[in-house]
């Protein structure tokens, strides 16, 4: 990797620690508002419909001005500004204002960090790139939720004063030392108060292509994902009683297994399979083990604990090798296709929190093994599509 792009991966742990923070404290804050699990779901929601909205939109402006890094630290302060207004909500209606806030701003710095990646890589070097990324942003995605677990123990509150405090001053950061990447970009020119009816063609334009299964594919495991992470949180909070600290032990150990796959033992399976291949069988081992899990009563067993292992090692695996491969399809206009893939990513995000806060109530382990399916469905639509070429 070359050093913008170690830059960038250092920037983006910081900034994915940041994000986390408050992740270990927001069942407190929905239990001590007296909110069901649905408003759970529905705050989620209401952040991935503001992600799915603005990522294509954040993905083409930072094309046409060629220009990643102004799109990540400015977002990134406004991020930290939202984020304290949803620390201190009192009502429904404040919580989904910051949400759609949070969800904006956070939609244009993760599009245009993967976009900066695939600036500066080539298909020789992209994989082993992203796989890091997701490795190093795993990481900090794990000591988020320990470091916001340990802040917010005796006042949620403060979770998300610091959250915001550093996320401000990581968009300071951004400006002063992350280097512009490469951004090679054909002249757009579409106007930008034209780009939403231009996502929409997009959309119509890709998806009868290869691209447009890759994207069917992201929807679909970011349901299924968002529906296992955003249960498991509430899960421990209210079924295993957890506290924001435990939950944080939970989410480092968890990110340490899925930095330990992604360093060492995606780069080594995508060469030895391609790609295309060894995202079939990531996919198709995370929906049984997830499944097998959701079956077993007695969660602290030997054998839950060897199974759950493989479920986090594998689970950890199937976001670069997919981002890998919708990025080669991505021609010059990096920004534009890495929002679209961004944008399906929280359409599947919106469908899983809302499946995810109604049926937490009333039969959780029922919404792991539906997350568990559409996984293994997810798997079948690569095997049988013939748009996808074999590596």
């Amino acid at each position: 990797m070359n050093k913008k792009t170690t830059y960038l991966i250092v920037t983006m742990f910081l900034m994915s620690m940041l994000a986390n923070t408050a992740h270990p404290v927001t069942p407190e804050l929905v239990v001590s508002l007296n909110m069901s699990s649905l408003m759970y779901g529905i705050m989620f929601a209401s952040m991935s419909i503001a992600s799915f909205t603005m990522s294509p939109i954040w993905g083409s402006l930072s094309d046409k001005y060629k220009n990643r890094k102004l799109f990540i630290c400015g977002p990134s302060i406004g991020y930290g500004l939202a984020q304290i207004g949803f620390g201190f909500s009192t009502s429904p209606m404040m919580i989904i204002i910051f949400r759609v806030l949070g969800g904006g701003f956070a939609a244009s710095i993760f599009t245009n960090a993967v976009a900066y990646i695939v600036d500066e890589t080539d298909h020789t070097n992209r994989g082993k790139a992203i796989s890091y990324y997701t490795a190093i942003t795993g990481f900090g995605v794990s000591l988020g939720y320990l470091l916001g677990g340990y802040i917010g123990a005796n006042d949620y509150h403060n979770a998300f004063v610091f959250q915001s405090l550093g996320l401000v001053i990581h968009g300071i950061m951004v400006y002063f030392f992350l280097p512009e990447s490469n951004v090679k970009v054909d002249s757009i020119k579409k106007s930008s108060k034209h780009l939403i009816f231009q996502i929409k063609n997009d959309f119509k334009q890709y998806m009868p292509m290869a691209l447009g299964t890759l994207l069917l594919v992201v929807l679909l495991t970011s349901f299924s994902f968002v529906a296992y992470s955003t249960g498991i949180n509430y899960f421990l909070k209210k079924y295993l009683s957890l506290n924001p600290l435990q939950i944080g032990y939970y989410m480092a150990f968890t990110g340490t297994i899925g930095m330990i796959a992604n360093v060492y033992l995606t780069p080594k399976v995508s060469r030895k399979y391609g790609d295309k291949k060894s995202l079939q069988y990531v996919l198709l081992v995370t929906g049984i083990t997830l499944i097998i899990l959701a079956m077993i009563d007695n969660l602290f067993s030997t054998l839950s604990m060897v199974i759950f292992i493989v479920f986090i090692f594998f689970i950890s695996m199937f976001k670069p090798l997919l981002q890998t491969m919708v990025s080669n399809l991505s021609k010059n206009e990096h920004g534009k296709i890495m929002g679209l893939q961004n944008s399906a990513n929280s359409m599947g995000m919106v469908g899983g929190s809302l499946f995810a806060g109604t049926l937490l109530d009333i039969y959780p382990k029922i919404l792991f093994v539906i997350a568990a399916i559409i996984f293994i469905v997810s798997y079948l639509t690569i095997l049988f599509s013939k748009r996808l070429k074999g590596d």
